[in-house]
């Protein structure tokens, strides 16, 4: 098929069936339901013709999934259908009309085709872990691509050709081996496409950006089927808003071309935490933070840290675990309030350099408490391939889990002080039920973030919406703070003002659909449940859920809660409650003319509830 071939999907040309008449001068209030059941047994119909249609192009069917058509799995008592429905946010569980596990650029265009020629709603999944659910849905046809993944090449420029299958645990060790990397995520089973066009932020920002940056090129298929490649030379509108304009919704892309960067000789990661439970609450007998770091002083630091001229310190985010509190929350504040802080960073250079920085950065938190932790180097001066770049450097950067409770509740590993039983294994990547929603702080340099900001933020985190003992239920809420300020951001020059300068306003520079590039940090409010197997296990007699609901509401609080200078939405943090062009800013507008212009999607079949349109 030629790269430009068009298929006709003007008509579709699905059996629409028919629907029973019944005479209108009967009054029965059942009729018009019967009449959508009736719409509905068309849809039913159709993914029939859809599966007969795809078997028909010679299609595998042990890859083509449905309710009815499957095959034994890996897990027990579950088939392939049902393993394969399974999306990251256990919160959202979908049954499709068809999962289509596709291996090639022609095996989506041709699955897309199909969908659309008989009616059918598409959904798109690489790795699955859109936090509102939106890589499946009831009733759709779904494009699984995570088998797009041909052998990775790089060429002299150090432009990587990625297929779109692939998962940063699958991909990172690989670009290691040559000493390349890109400035991926931190989780992970994230996958790059969903990843790129949200913006792509992780444990390299500060250095390198967002990933989105570093995109060159792309192979997409539109709306009306077509296969082009967007580069900045053509289509590059399109290509502009893959770069951080969020996922589906200018088509479906099957490969990416990446520019890599050298991996450092040597690097290290490393936590700080801060005010580790330690006393035990009274009325729940569950461990609360120790009082040995001000939460206000902490964050200043690492506010300081991360606005330094420092291309050392590679990337890093700072984790507060909000609380129970109910009391007078202006004096607490006055007098000091306290909580579990964790830092995370990744570190180019020497360990004594590292601690140095360390020493330094973080004397004004004071103290001799804090527990430094900074692990084993990685890099490209490693002989082992292996030891270069380890799945494990992704670890716990934005979860809790079980696992860290019992470090310091209990007897042991696994004893915390409601749960007791064997010692569990962290789950940082595993899937599991929760709810996330986000602001962003602005530069340092707007005035517009100060003293009262930092106080209402760390007032959302003391909120008696939350229980005391819920985390040691398996229940966990806290912010996690992600650095985008570095020497990346500071030595293009970004401004609050040039954010969202378009191409032709900067004939320099292409740019990126991502409009947050000149914020100091992400502010990501998050709460995760059941995320151990022995509460996954306990299914719905679990006490976890006498609190579950009022997480929910903190996050939502807490979101709509006034925080002095933060603003806008992280598209990749995607909280449904939040309008659209609030994760866009002033891109929003030309980013849904690009979608009407030149998407060709007519009937706007490349859609979500939270695509551009």
């Amino acid at each position: 098929m030629s790269q430009q071939e068009r298929f006709d999907i003007s008509a579709p040309t699905a059996m629409l069936g028919s629907v029973e008449h019944e005479d209108p001068k009967i009054n029965d209030p059942m009729q018009q339901r019967r009449q959508v059941l009736g719409v509905f047994s068309v849809m039913v119909y159709n993914a029939k013709l859809f599966f007969d249609a795809m078997l028909a192009q010679g299609f595998d069917q042990k890859r083509l999934l449905t309710p009815s058509n499957h095959f034994p799995s890996q897990v027990p008592g579950l088939n392939t259908y049902q393993t394969e429905a399974m999306v990251f946010n256990t919160r959202y569980q979908y049954h499709p009309f068809a999962i289509v596990m596709c291996t090639s650029t022609e095996e989506v265009q041709t699955t897309y085709h199909m969908a659309v020629k008989y009616n059918l709603p598409v959904r798109v999944r690489t790795g699955g872990h859109d936090h509102a659910g939106e890589s499946s849905g009831d009733n759709t046809v779904l494009i699984d691509i995570t088998g797009l993944k041909p052998k990775i090449e790089i060429d002299d420029d150090g432009i990587a050709t990625i297929g779109a299958g692939y998962r940063f645990y699958e991909l990172t060790p690989l670009l290691a081996k040559q000493d390349r990397m890109i400035p991926h995520g931190t989780c992970a089973t994230v996958a790059l496409s969903g990843f790129i066009q949200g913006g792509g932020w992780g444990p390299w920002t500060r250095k390198h950006g967002m990933c989105c940056e570093h995109l060159k090129e792309a192979t997409i298929i539109l709306g009306d089927g077509t296969r082009i490649t967007a580069t900045e030379k053509q289509h590059s509108d399109i290509l502009w808003a893959l770069r951080g304009g969020g996922g589906m919704s200018y088509g479906i892309v099957t490969e990416w071309k990446v520019q890599t960067f050298e991996l450092p000789h040597e690097i290290h990661r490393f936590t700080i935490e801060w005010n580790s439970p330690t006393q035990l609450s009274t009325d729940s007998s569950c461990p609360l933070p120790s009082e040995d770091y001000a939460t206000d002083k902490i964050l200043t630091a690492w506010e300081d840290a991360i606005n330094e001229s420092n291309t050392e310190l590679l990337g890093t985010n700072l984790k507060i675990n909000a609380k129970h509190f109910d009391g007078d929350f202006d004096k607490a504040y006055k007098n000091g309030i306290y909580h579990h802080c964790l830092m995370y960073g990744y570190w180019q250079g020497n360990e004594n350099q590292l601690q140095n920085f360390i020493d330094r950065a973080f004397a004004s938190v004071g103290g001799t408490k804090a527990t430094v932790v900074i692990y084993p180097a990685n890099g490209a001066g490693q002989n082992d391939d292996d030891a270069k770049y380890p799945v494990d450097l992704m670890g716990d950067w934005g979860r809790n889990s079980i696992a860290d409770v019992s470090r310091y509740s209990g007897q042991g590993p696994g004893n915390t002080a409601l749960l007791q039983g064997t010692p569990f294994t962290p789950d940082y990547d595993a899937p599991a039920p929760h709810k996330i929603s986000s602001k962003l702080v602005p530069a340092k340099s707007s005035g517009l973030w100060n003293d009262t900001s930092r106080k209402q933020l760390i007032r959302t985190l003391s909120s008696n919406l939350l229980s005391p003992e819920s985390e040691h239920l398996g229940l966990f809420s806290y912010v996690t703070l992600g650095a985008i300020v570095g020497d990346f951001y500071q030595d293009m020059g970004v401004s609050q003002e040039t954010a969202c300068q378009k191409p032709w306003q900067n004939p320099k520079e292409l740019g990126v659909a991502f409009p947050y590039r000149p914020c100091q940090y992400t502010i990501q409010y998050q709460t995760w449940w059941n995320e151990s197997i022995k509460n996954k296990l306990e299914l719905q007699t679990n006490k976890v859920f006498v609190d579950t609901n009022r997480a929910m509401d903190w996050i939502d609080v807490s979101q709509r809660t006034q925080i002095e200078g933060a603003y806008g939405a992280f598209i990749s943090f995607k909280d449904p409650g939040i309008a659209t062009k609030v994760y866009f800013q002033d891109n929003y507008d030309e980013l849904v003319s690009i979608k009407k212009t030149y998407v060709e999607d007519r009937f706007n079949h490349l859609r979500t509830r939270k695509t551009i349109i």
